[in-house]
């Protein structure tokens, strides 16, 4: 029963990176600008959180993205990806 014993192709599956995505999901465009967009006296310093990484820290507002140290951070500055948002 099953499956057909003639059929040699397998049938293709979705691959497991679409479901892993939205887990990566980084904001919008117009998130990132609005927050730009922001005086420096309203932007609040960051809090300590124990659950991300640096204590919460080190942070890429373009990216929307928290990093261990300062010099993690720093490097990431100088990539292309960071450089195209």
């Amino acid at each position: 029963m099953g499956r057909c014993p003639t059929r040699k192709v397998k049938k293709r599956r979705l691959s497991h990176k679409t479901a892993r995505r939205d887990k990566f999901e980084v904001k919008g465009d117009d998130l990132v600008y609005t927050e730009l967009r922001k005086p420096e006296t309203e932007m609040k310093p960051l809090q300590l959180d124990e659950d991300l990484p640096g204590m919460g820290q080190f942070y890429c507002l373009h990216c929307d993205r928290y990093f261990s140290n300062a010099s993690v951070r720093d490097d990431h500055f100088k990539t292309k990806k960071h450089k195209k948002r």
